[in-house]
Parts: C-alpha cells; structure tokens; sequence
C-alpha cells in the first residue's frame, strides 16, 4: 500500500501570527474542558474520563484518570504529611494533573508507557526496516497534532479526528506497538500531549506561548524522524534534548526542509552573526610538565 502524503498537507505559514494566535485559543478551549472535569482522591483513586473507543474494537478505551500522580507532589516541605483537605492547590506541582491511560475491559493496560525513548525507538525501527514513508507519515501526523490540526470541540467535548487514510497506512505498516493497536498508540499519544498543556497552563508557562507542552512533544518526535531518516545527526538532537529542558523540537525551517510534502511556510527570521571574542589572550610563556 502505497501513499501520497501530500494530500494531507498542512499549506500554511505557521510563524503567520493570526494562525499562531488561533491555535493558542483553540489550546486554550481545550485545556478549559479539561480543567472541568471531576476528579477525586486519595491517591490512586480515580474517575475516569473516556475520550475515545477504538472502532475496531470497543473494548479499547482511551482515558483520563484524574488525578494524577503530581497532584500529590507537594513543593512546600510545611505542607507534606499533612491531609488532602488541608493541602491547598498552590503548593501541590500540578492541581491539574491527570494520568493518561489506555483501557481493555475496563482494565488499564500496563504495557503502554509511550515514553520518549519507546517513540525514539519506534522511528528508529522503522527507518532501519526501510519503512521510510511510514516515518514520514508518522512525523507529519506529530507535526499536524502539535498544531490542533485535527482537534475539534463539539458538546462541550474535544475530539482527536486525524486524517483516516493516514492513520490506515500507519496502522496497516504497523499493527501493534507496546502492546495495543496502532491506532490505539496514536490516540494515547495525542492524550499525553494534552495533559501536557494542561500541565504547563496549570504551572502559567503556556500561556507565554514559548511552545511548551504538546507543541514541544510532538515536534520532538518530529525531529527525530529526521533523525531516523538520516536528514539530521542524533548527536545534535540529543544536545539540544540535554540543554531544552528535556525536549528537542524540530524548527519550522528544518520540517519545511525535510518534510517538502507538508506544503509549510515559514518565516526566515533574522541571522546574527558570531560574536567576537572579548578578550584577546597573550600567551607570555609556556612551560611543560610532561
């Protein structure tokens, strides 16, 4: 089964501010029904918000449980030890939290972690077995995500709808993955990334619109396609994973480069060039100790 991915190109400028500023309001819609969802505790105690059904199978749920474990990470040493009903929201790490989670019969399924480094392997596998375009088509369906491309809000609701046939030809190359279903994988995914804008909302670092949360998630599986295809080298996506604060987004100029197919347009932005040293350094006398 062959695919024409251009036919889910994105052809937009995504530096345009007007497009920008819809996808933070739409962000922001989302984190908002979130945020009204009930939870409950003590710990380990959940209610549970189903968000999708497999159709090809309805005994696979994707869910929230809320709430999550940082709930009940408290940052005031005063406050640990101390009751729930006594701990109030500020001092816990995210009031917010929730715990994604995949469901078969109603129990959840251990298997499924999605961690960075199961992603990473996933691409990687993928590019070795010479499934080139399933790489492409999996970084173009993370790209359209980090964008709420295909998000939409209907009764009060938000519902992940990507592209079927890009779905199908991803799930067709990969059945399975930790577990579950491919598509299933793609769904829990998409729910991580939203408890990640909840959780940078809750913490006020969304709302500076630096590209936290879901944004950063999926470019980084982005940038590792690009990496898993040979366009980049993973030593310099490690680094930048290293120094950015655990993630490494793909940039605009770089996806627009590798993924011709997504149709984007970006804005070039203004190089600078090298500093110059500010010192010059007069080496007066060398002695060796060897």
């Amino acid at each position: 089964m062959s695919i024409d991915l251009s036919n889910f190109a994105i052809n937009i400028n995504v530096d345009d501010k007007d497009f920008k500023n819809s996808v933070y309001e739409k962000r922001i819609q989302l984190i908002e029904i979130a945020l009204g969802w009930k939870g409950m505790t003590p710990k380990n105690n959940f209610i549970v918000h189903n968000v999708w059904q497999y159709p090809s199978n309805p005994s696979y749920k994707v869910s929230f449980g809320k709430y999550g474990k940082e709930y009940y990470e408290i940052e005031v040493a005063a406050y640990k030890g101390k009751p729930d009903n006594e701990i109030p929201d500020k001092v816990r790490k995210n009031c917010n939290d929730m715990m994604p989670a995949v469901f078969k019969d109603g129990v959840i399924v251990d298997s499924f972690r999605a961690r960075f480094d199961d992603i990473f392997a996933l691409l990687e596998r993928c590019g070795h077995n010479g499934q080139e375009d399933v790489v492409r088509a999996l970084s173009l369906l993370f790209f359209r995500n980090s964008l709420l491309l295909d998000h939409k809000i209907e009764d009060g609701n938000y519902h992940y709808c990507p592209p079927q046939e890009l779905v199908d030809y991803i799930c067709n190359n990969i059945p399975e993955y930790e577990g579950i279903p491919m598509e299933v994988y793609i769904h829990a995914l998409d729910a991580i990334g939203y408890n990640e804008d909840v959780k940078y909302y809750t913490r006020g670092l969304l709302q500076k619109k630096t590209g936290v949360g879901r944004e950063n998630n999926m470019k980084t599986y982005s940038y590792a396609a690009a990496c898993a295809l040979g366009y980049e080298y993973w030593a310099g996506f490690v680094y930048k994973l290293m120094r950015g604060y655990g993630v490494s987004p793909i940039t605009n100029k770089m996806f627009a480069t590798y993924f011709p197919e997504a149709g984007i347009e970006y804005n070039e932005g203004v190089k600078r060039g090298r500093k110059a040293k500010s010192e010059v350094i007069v080496v007066a006398e060398t002695i060796n100790h060897i």
